[in-house]
């Protein structure tokens, strides 16, 4: 496949591709994680919520959260740029 590899003792390699993707989802969940407990959320709930809300949102609304975010709260500007 083009976004992983599995070589004859079953360990799997990401390729590019699928590195792309994978850390595109890290960041949306760390993100969001990071986002909701930044305003008042337990940590717990949060990483929760990010789990669930990453895979709905679309990429539109995610890059439209972040801008608004990162602007309004400056302390999580230099972690995500």
């Amino acid at each position: 496949g083009e976004y992983i590899e599995m070589d004859k003792e079953g360990y799997i390699t990401l390729l590019d591709k699928g590195r792309e993707i994978a850390e595109k989802i890290y960041e949306r969940h760390t993100f969001l994680t990071d986002w909701l407990t930044s305003i008042g959320v337990d940590p717990t709930v949060a990483a929760e919520d990010a789990c669930r809300i990453e895979h709905v949102i679309s990429a539109e609304s995610f890059a439209a959260i972040k801008a608004h975010v990162l602007k309004n709260r400056p302390e999580l500007m230099e972690k995500y740029q």
